[in-house]
């Protein structure tokens, strides 16, 4: 029997349960936590790639900016009206998967202008010019 939704109930995140053990969160599952050069947290070293592009071309940005719901999710990044999601988790884990179908739901329900970026489009090679070239 997994404990992990009784954990979650009680101490609200998965996260947060592993910190009370004292444990360090799986890095695999819950990246460490990064600095972009405009002073953002990143919630991955990928995200930072991201922000810190996004900051290299002047383009203004904010992070973390709730979806249009009611659902108390977040965007990774709102720049220029686009809504731009790191989806660096796909096809490696059924509920970042499920979540990943509900904020592409609830951006073409909201008619949001949205732009998903997979590590394909950040490695080996950095493709984020033809990914986030609407931005320009």
């Amino acid at each position: 029997m997994c404990l992990c939704k009784p954990a979650r109930k009680f101490y609200g995140t998965w996260n947060k349960a592993i910190k009370a053990s004292g444990f360090n969160p799986n890095p695999v599952m819950f990246a460490n936590k990064y600095t972009a050069s405009d002073g953002h947290k990143c919630d991955s070293l990928s995200e930072m790639i991201i922000d810190d592009w996004l900051y290299r071309q002047g383009i203004k940005h904010e992070v973390d900016v709730e979806y249009p719901s009611d659902y108390n999710l977040t965007v990774d990044f709102l720049a220029r009206g686009y809504w731009i999601e790191f989806f660096g988790l796909y096809g490696k884990h059924k509920a970042y998967d499920r979540l990943r179908r509900k904020k592409l739901k609830i951006a073409k329900e909201h008619k949001l202008k949205f732009i998903e970026v997979y590590p394909k489009h950040l490695f080996p090679i950095n493709k984020l010019e033809k990914v986030l070239g609407a931005l320009n």
